[in-house]
C-alpha cells in the first residue's frame, strides 16, 4: 500500500503553464537532503536531474520506494509518460492530466534576501503549508519556469532550494548545477523496450 500510494504521489503531480518565462533549454541537477527532525542535521539521499527543451520535460529520479524512476511531461499537450522497472519488467505508464482545478495548500509571503544559488541568483520567500510546524524559508528564480519541477503550486519562478515534508521528516532539495545545451527530441522518447500501460492496469498488476 505504501508503494501504491508514493506512486500515485509521484505520478499525479499537477500541472500549469505559462508564457511569460525565459525559455530554457539543457540540464538542471538537485542534490536531496533529508532532514532528521531531532538532531536537524542534513543526511545526503541522492541527485535528480532534470533535463527541459522547454516544451517537454524529462526528469530522473532515484527513491528507496521506488527505484530508478523518469518523468517525461509535454507541457502543453499535458500528457506525461512515467518509466519505471518492477519485477524485472519495464513499464511506461501514461497519463492525459486535465486543467488542474485544485486549490493549493500553499501559502508564500515575500521577504528581503537574495542568494547565489547553482549558480543563479535566487530570491527568498517563505512558504507555508498545513505539513510545516513553521514557515519555511525558501529560494526561486523569477524567471525560469516553475513547471520544469512541477512543485510548490502557486510560486512565481523556479524553485532552486525547498523543503518537501516526509514521514521520516523533511527532504531538502538544493540545485547545484544549471547547464544550457541542446536537448534532442528523441531523448524524450520511450523507448520499445516499455511496455506502455495505464496507470489504473499498472496498479492492478503490481496489487496481486
Amino acid at each position: 500500500m505504501k508503494f501504491i500510494l508514493l506512486f500515485s504521489t509521484f505520478l499525479f503531480a499537477t500541472l500549469t503553464f505559462s508564457q511569460k518565462f525565459k525559455p530554457f533549454e539543457g540540464e538542471l541537477t538537485y542534490s536531496i537532503e533529508l532532514i532528521h527532525p531531532e538532531t536537524q542535521k542534513p543526511k545526503f539521499i541522492s541527485f535528480t536531474t532534470i533535463f527541459t527543451n522547454d516544451t517537454l520535460v524529462r526528469t530522473d529520479s532515484e527513491n528507496p520506494a521506488l527505484g530508478k524512476q523518469t518523468l517525461i511531461r509535454h507541457l502543453q499537450l499535458s500528457k506525461q509518460y512515467v518509466l519505471l522497472e518492477f519485477k524485472g519488467k519495464k513499464y511506461a505508464i501514461q497519463q492525459n492530466l486535465g486543467k488542474d482545478t485544485t486549490i493549493s495548500r500553499y501559502s508564500f509571503t515575500s521577504c528581503r534576501g537574495y542568494k547565489k544559488i547553482g549558480g543563479l541568483k535566487a530570491k527568498k520567500i517563505l512558504v507555508n503549508h498545513p505539513n510545516f510546524k513553521t514557515p519555511l524559508s525558501m529560494y526561486y528564480v523569477k524567471d525560469l519556469n516553475p513547471n520544469y519541477l512541477d512543485i510548490l503550486k502557486g510560486i512565481q519562478g523556479l524553485p532552486v532550494k525547498y523543503y518537501i515534508q516526509t514521514e521520516d521528516g523533511l527532504l531538502c532539495y538544493t540545485l547545484r548545477e544549471i547547464k544550457e545545451k541542446e536537448i534532442p527530441n528523441t531523448f524524450f522518447s520511450v523507448s520499445k523496450d516499455y511496455e506502455k500501460i495505464s496507470f489504473l492496469d499498472f496498479i492492478e498488476r503490481v496489487s496481486k
